[in-house]
């Protein structure tokens, strides 16, 4: 059990913030608060960005297990409905001439602000999570500083943080200051904003020119003449005059013409990490008066084009730097307590571009700060970003809703949205990942709130603007979007076949197969093992929070007795459901990508889980990668080849900018694991080229394996890829398509697949650098369909992150395959499941 901790009030509390900070600084204050339920006694330690349930849950207030079986469910939510105070005591006193700022930018939901004992701000106005806030403190400061910030949780029909129905609602609605809160201390002179719009020539990428607007704010009752030094670096240095009248806030917009080192040759272009490099500059801003430093700024941005348009049937085609790209990503969500460090984001980041995806799409203003989309900028994954159809249902938002436009409709909410979109758009609007924002979901904003909407994006951002994730029309145009499901499970072959829901054209924006259901040992870990076998309402629990479908077992348990005849005990129908996962989830990724140019982007629900789940993610909550995760890096290899279900046809595709000669190779095993036909061709596909290779149709009507491999003018291996095909697909009763799932009627026959029980399979592990090389031999006569592979710690629990190049994959009769294991050696040892 986590110890509770509990400070008596007399206790002292420490100093988070360094002495008078000088001019340009902006230190957050961010350690050593505490954090007390009005009208009770007991303080407990606190960090700030957090919320107040995070808190409690790391003090160890609701003891063990709040996140196994069922105990979430009977946890007392009454608490959170008192006021809670955050409180602090930091240093810092300004100088002569000196201004400061208390800086907050994001408080949930109502807040009363005290510094030193004096309010700032009231909860009658002081209200609403994603607003950036600032106050005039430089009157207050003096010298030790107690600041106090007491909250109240958003309440029904409040526009508040939402994880909708992939989880449970957080149990104090994420009430708490949820993002930083920084001292800022200037001179005369306030950078309040630096924006840089990258104008990069296409297609030679030869040149850029950069727009550059620098934000100034006078902060005395009299005209200031300021000098703006701009510094970007490895490129050069200006320096540029600025006079301010009397409190004067100006936009000062330069090009070219004003400062040449905003022309840019031969530029450092940012691409996303499967096409190049993603190349970053660094513009820092000071502003000077009379020869002294007042305020600096410095942000990092990218040079590159982000483009889209419609296609003829009205499918958005999303553009970088002139390519056209198909979108292969998934969605996120943050922890169910708001808990996500920087290491954990960075994990996950790289968990992203393990699976060769290159987009997060990102339904909501996720993030404690910018830590996620700065590592996006820098490790080249794109980011799609926008509002959350938590706002758009009454069940979850609590205010009615009006047909078409969603919950925000009202003067209060509207002008609460309005607002939100500024300051969000600002906050993210140099971040070269971003390649569009969504301002709807589910739904569209109604047309006077897209107005408004209209005219901050015109001022503050140039990518795209999306009216909607779904097929919508809005004073924007069309979305080229689409949203039909489904979120239950459909089989290999659907993406394929499908033209009215989720099938392999356009722009899927969130899509699934339901259960992605997590390893054993995490299993073990969120199910009590009295509840553990057989399936209990415990394991449904973990499902999703819908209420209409999707939040049980019940599906997947058909499909694996459809597909495979059923189960044996626990670790039979784990490995089974695997196969379900691993199947399907790769499937989608494929055939959208053998469906291009018509598929246009495909977005899996969901990337993660905000708490320990059965559904809806490619690594689990405690960072253990899923089949599906495995099955999307195989499908989502930038060179391979691929299987389409539909013809029966192997397509080789190529979503890289390497080209060269390649050698297909096929082999077809009958369900004994005979070969029945080989066959090997040259093939050399362009960027985005699909190439027609190999047709297996003469297969059709009797169980077989299909065995791919790409292999190098070398000689080495590219890829590969295995199939497991029925005698008969699924058998859809495609006219009772609904918004989740297209219902099977008859599952395909995968009972052979699992016919011959365990194989002879040798391992052996040696070191390599960064972790180890593991062999597998293959001493039987047979396929041995799924090998899973794991790292396991001193105490036997998986390692997290451990990166395998392949995992849950298939040998072939006698085949020796070898992948390797980045992962710390320490205590760590390998096992084949």
């Amino acid at each position: 059990m986590k110890r509770l901790v509990i400070l008596l009030l007399a206790a002292t509390t420490a100093v988070s913030a360094p002495a008078a900070p000088g001019n340009g600084a902006r230190t957050r204050i961010d350690k050593d608060w505490t954090l007390a339920r009005e009208g009770a006694p007991e303080t407990y330690p606190a960090s700030v960005p957090s919320t107040v349930a995070g808190t409690l849950y790391e003090a160890g207030y609701f003891g063990e297990g709040l996140l196994e079986g069922k105990s979430y469910k009977t946890a007392d939510r009454t608490i959170f409905d008192e006021p809670w105070t955050y409180k602090t005591v930091f240093k810092g006193k300004v100088r002569r001439g000196q201004h400061a700022e208390l800086v907050f930018d994001g408080l949930n939901f109502y807040a009363d602000i005290f510094l030193n004992g004096k309010q700032i701000a009231s909860a009658d106005t002081t209200y609403g999570v994603f607003i950036r806030r600032a106050y005039d403190a430089s009157h207050l400061l003096k010298g030790l500083n107690t600041l106090e910030i007491k909250l109240k949780r958003a309440q029904k029909g409040d526009l508040n943080i939402g994880f909708v129905d992939w989880n449970p609602r957080p149990l104090d609605e994420s009430m708490g200051i949820v993002r930083p809160v920084t001292l800022h201390t200037t001179g005369a002179i306030s950078i309040e904003d630096i924006y840089v719009i990258p104008e990069l020539e296409i297609p030679s990428l030869a040149q850029a020119e950069l727009r550059v607007s620098v934000t100034l704010r006078n902060l005395e009752q009299k005209p200031v003449k300021t000098i703006l030094k701009l510094d970007l670096e490895g490129v050069g240095t200006a320096r540029i005059p600025v006079s301010l009248s009397a409190g004067e806030t100006r936009r000062v917009e330069l090009t070219p013409a004003e400062a040449t080192l905003l022309h840019l040759d031969q530029p450092r272009v940012w691409w996303s990490h499967d096409l190049g490099t993603p190349e970053l500059y660094r513009l820092a801003v000071a502003a000077e008066v009379k020869g002294r430093l007042s305020d600096r700024m410095a942000i990092d941005f990218g040079v590159r084009r982000i483009e889209s348009r419609l296609t003829d049937e009205n499918y958005r085609q999303m553009t970088l730097n002139g390519k056209d790209i198909l979108i292969k990503g998934a969605g996120w969500t943050d922890d169910i307590f708001l808990r996500d460090t920087p290491e954990s984001i960075d994990r996950q980041v790289r968990q992203v571009m393990d699976m060769n995806l290159n987009l997060i799409r990102f339904e909501n203003i996720w993030g404690k700060d910018d830590t996620v989309y700065d590592l996006c900028d820098r490790l080249g994954v794109l980011a799609l970003v926008g509002f959350s159809c938590q706002w758009e249902w009454e069940d979850y938002c609590g205010l009615p809703e009006v047909k078409g436009y969603g919950c925000i409709n009202d003067p209060r909410s509207e002008a609460l949205a309005e607002r939100y979109f500024h300051d969000q758009v600002v906050r993210l609007h140099n971040h070269p990942s971003i390649i569009a924002w969504m301002t709807g979901s589910d739904r569209v904003p109604n047309p006077g709130l897209e107005e408004r909407y209209f005219a901050i994006y015109k001022q503050e951002d140039y990518r795209p603007y999306i009216c909607s994730a779904s097929d919508k029309k809005s004073l924007a145009g069309r979305s080229g979007t689409k949203m039909e499901g489904p979120y239950e499970y459909v089989g290999p072959d659907y993406w394929y076949k499908d033209t009215q829901a989720g099938g392999a054209y356009g722009w899927n924006t969130e899509t699934g197969i339901g259960a992605n259901i997590a390893q054993l040992e995490s299993i073990r870990r969120m199910i009590p093992e009295q509840d553990l076998w057989p399936l209990s309402d415990s394991w449904d629990f973990h499902c999703t929070a819908a209420s209409s479908a999707m939040h049980s077992t019940e599906v997947l348990q058909e499909v694996v007795k459809g597909q495979y005849g059923g189960w044996k005990d626990l670790e039979d129908f784990v490995r089974k459901a695997h196969a379900v996962d691993y199947d399907g989830t790769r499937a989608m990724f494929e055939a959208f990508r053998v469906r291009v140019p018509q598929a246009t982007g495909i977005v899996q629900w969901m990337l993660n889980s905000a708490w320990p789940s059965l559904y809806w993610q490619l690594y689990d909550w405690y960072g253990v990668p899923t089949a599906g995760y495995y099955g999307t890096k195989k499908g989502c290899e930038p060179r391979q080849l691929l299987f389409d279900f539909a013809d029966r046809k192997v397509y080789a595709v190529n979503e890289s900018l390497e080209t060269g000669a390649l050698t297909a190779v096929v082999t077809v095993f009958d369900a004994a694991s005979n070969v029945l036909f080989s066959d090997k061709k040259p093939v050399s596909p362009a960027y985005r080229e699909v190439v027609p290779v190999f047709d297996l149709k003469p297969f059709d009507g009797k169980p077989h394996f299909v065995a791919l491999q790409l292999i190098g003018a070398d000689g080495k291996p590219v890829a590969d890829n295995f199939y497991c095909i029925p005698a008969r697909d699924n058998e859809y009763k495609w006219k009772k398509t609904n918004w989740y799932i297209t219902p099977i009627t008859s599952y395909a026959d995968l009972g052979f697949v699992f016919e011959g029980g365990k194989a002879d399979v040798d391992v052996t592990v040696e070191p390599a650098p960064e972790g180890y090389s593991v062999t597998l031999a293959n001493r039987s006569g047979r396929i041995v369909p799924m090998n899973i592979l794991k790292a396991r710690g001193a105490a036997g629990e998986l390692v997290v992150p451990a990166w395998w190049s392949d995992n849950f994959f298939a040998l072939l009769p006698g085949q020796t395959k070898t992948v390797t294991c980045r992962v710390e050696k320490n205590g760590t040892h390998i096992e084949l499941d």
